[in-house]
């Protein structure tokens, strides 16, 4: 009888690796999180928002052939993991396999940092690989926050901005140009959260950075 392919092998057959699909052209990348017993979490979700970003960016994509390759790769997963799917502009898809990371623990230090790119600018809506808010030249950091040209903070490199208000959350509009994470689109829709207007200011005391993997951490600006 044949044996189950290994993880490493499987990944053999998944290939290239992400790193070098980014590198070709630009590209469009999903990460999620695979339960043994629930699979991936919120999978519909995460290839809905990959459909609609390959559709506005004229990428091309087959969904069918994307849900077969994270089943392929998930198929011997027998623990947690994380699963980070990349395709580039000619529809190449690539999978990364790594083990689950825990929430930070410590509050997260962001950078502030000038955003050049104006909201009209379609590539921050997605999740493009570099992530085209990210200008960070020169700054001794990977946790940058983005503030627009009007001075209103967007999103950070781990994920949305959030504030607790009364017993609501306020979160950055999506019209001033930033990736609507999934966790931050369940918040909205449940009325949890509502957008609002927000400047360094209304950060000096903490706030809070949600995304789908981790839900939502504490944060703090660096001085």
């Amino acid at each position: 009888m044949k044996e189950t392919p290994t993880i490493k092998e499987r990944l053999k057959l998944i290939e290239p690796h992400p790193i070098q699909i980014a590198k070709e052209s630009k590209a469009l990348v999903e990460t999620m999180r695979f339960e043994p017993l629930g699979g991936i979490a919120n999978l519909e979700e995460h290839l809905t928002r990959l459909e609609n970003s390959t559709q506005t960016l004229g990428f091309t994509y087959n969904r069918h052939a994307v849900r077969n390759m994270l089943h392929m790769a998930c198929f011997p997963l027998i623990k947690p993991h994380f699963i980070r799917l990349v395709i580039n502009y000619n529809g190449r898809i690539a999978v990364e396999i790594a083990p689950p990371e825990n929430a930070p623990e410590k509050i997260i230090e962001c950078f502030p940092v000038q955003r050049s790119c104006p909201a009209n600018d379609e590539r921050l809506y997605h999740a493009l690989l570099p992530r085209v808010a990210n200008d960070i030249s020169g700054k001794n950091t990977d946790i940058w926050l983005a503030i627009d040209p009007s001075g209103h903070v967007t999103e950070t490199a781990l994920g949305n901005i959030f504030i607790q208000d009364n017993d609501r959350l306020l979160t950055p509009p999506r019209s001033l140009g930033l990736l609507p994470g999934l966790l931050r689109e369940r918040l909205l829709s449940s009325g949890n959260a509502k957008e609002s207007l927000l400047s360094l200011q209304d950060l000096k005391s903490g706030f809070l950075i949600g995304h789908d993997l981790f839900g939502l951490v504490k944060a703090k600006l660096l001085r």
